[in-house]
């Protein structure tokens, strides 16, 4: 789904809310303007029906011509008793004409004394707004006009409200859409800075770490040459203490080693090729790459993979995945310890991967959403004495993020760490 913009929602959610309210109020306006011109046309009949009633209190419906010529030509005007017998129409011949106590007018005019009705006559198949009225005399009087465009004209809602309404509605858009980009280009500025300034501060922690953590091997190299070249040693002491130089130029390499690997992923994630990856044989390497140290330590590596699984993904990294955490077990767990890696696929082109030891663990739950982080330490007051970059989980992380999975980390049962991620898979059966 593509994502909105902040200005796309502004405007989006001002055209929603406005056309709901636009809606409403139109909706409103033409009932309330259609009701006052429709009493106003009823008041007129009214004044109609109340004329031909007073002319009747002394005249007869024979000589309501005189009356009539000074109404509209247009006007109906029925005369019907109180039982629906009608005694006189200037349209049609009253004879002729049935009995009207069932029309909706008559009745509402016989319980309230008048009544209104917009309905086809029965008796000339015309459309007529009617207007009844019975003043209590024996007789009621109905007049009527056309239902015709006129009518219906003189009915219909003035439109000047509504073009009010669509212009303030454009103006507002207008406005909505200056203040949306107004509101953009500052979020768009503030988040440059926040995004600049993170990177700020990344970098400078990220070069007091390396400098940090460069400082120890760096230190000891210097000190143990210093040893060799400044003192007359015997070639078993000389030995040993280059040795011991070798050793921290290795530590050295491993964290440069790492930290260019972080870098290439954080920085060129399109330069990485993936292929198909046979899953037991990425296991029963890194088994072998690490088979000193899991028999040094008496750790035993158990993999349960469906047969075929096969992975889709950088063959490097994700054997770095499986390494690094294998490399945490042999370094921090402990002695016979035992590890479980589990794999089950979704259905859905994805591994469920679970890598979980059962070692002496973290202590405190605090530090697990932590452990991810480059050159993290369980214990602060510890210098990195186990051989390791201190980048071995940051690289796993982001590895999985590489291939569109996450990872996340908790503490076993009864004892250890479970790493549980999810990888892409190309087939298994």
């Amino acid at each position: 789904m593509m994502k909105l913009s902040f200005q796309q929602r502004l405007v989006s959610s001002f055209v929603v809310v406005f056309a709901l309210f636009t809606t409403g109020i139109v909706v409103f306006e033409g009932q309330r303007v259609r009701r006052y011109k429709t009493e106003a046309l009823e008041e007129r009949l009214d004044a109609y029906a109340t004329q031909i009633g007073r002319f009747l209190d002394s005249g007869s419906p024979a000589d309501m011509g005189e009356l009539l010529s000074i109404m509209p030509p247009e006007l109906r005007v029925t005369l019907i008793g109180r039982d629906g017998s009608v005694s006189y129409d200037n349209r049609l011949n009253a004879a002729s004409m049935g009995n009207h106590s069932g029309r909706p007018e008559i009745v509402s005019a016989a319980a309230t004394g008048h009544g209104t009705s917009v309905r086809i006559s029965e008796s000339s198949g015309r459309e007529y707004l009617y207007y009844a009225r019975d003043d209590g005399h024996g007789t009621i009087v109905r007049v009527a006009f056309p239902y015709n465009i006129e009518v219906r004209a003189l009915l219909k809602p003035d439109n000047t409200f509504l073009y009010f309404v669509v212009a303030l509605f454009a103006v507002g858009l207008v406005f909505i859409l200056w203040l949306g980009n107004y509101f953009g280009a500052s979020l768009k500025r503030l988040r440059e800075h926040e995004a600049r300034e993170k990177t700020r501060r990344l970098k400078h922690e990220m070069t007091g770490n390396i400098a940090h953590e460069l400082r120890t091997p760096v230190t000891s190299i210097r000190g143990f040459l210093e040893i060799v070249l400044g003192n007359e040693l015997d070639d078993a002491r000389r030995r040993q203490y280059l040795q011991r130089a070798y050793s921290q130029t290795q530590t050295l390499s491993a964290l440069i080693s790492d930290m260019s690997l972080l870098a290439r992923i954080d920085e060129k994630q399109g330069a990485f090729e993936f292929t198909s990856i046979d899953a037991a044989e990425l296991l029963e390497k890194v088994r072998s790459d690490t088979s000193k140290g899991l028999v040094e330590k008496n750790i035993a590596l158990r993999v349960d993979f469906p047969a075929g699984l096969t992975f889709r993904g950088n063959e490097s990294l994700l054997y770095s995945v499986f390494r690094n955490l294998t490399d945490n077990v042999i370094s921090h767990a402990g002695e016979g310890v035992a590890i479980r890696v589990t794999a089950r696929p979704d259905g859905k082109g994805r591994a469920r991967v679970i890598f979980a030891d059962n070692g002496r663990g973290i202590p405190g739950d605090e530090h697990l959403e932590h452990i991810f982080e480059r050159f993290y330490r369980v214990n602060k007051g510890r210098t990195r004495d186990t051989g390791g970059s201190g980048l071995g989980l940051s690289i796993v992380r982001n590895t999985v993020a590489l291939h569109g999975g996450t990872i996340t980390v908790r503490s076993n049962t009864p004892s250890g760490l479970e790493f549980t991620f999810d990888l892409p898979v190309e087939s298994a059966s």
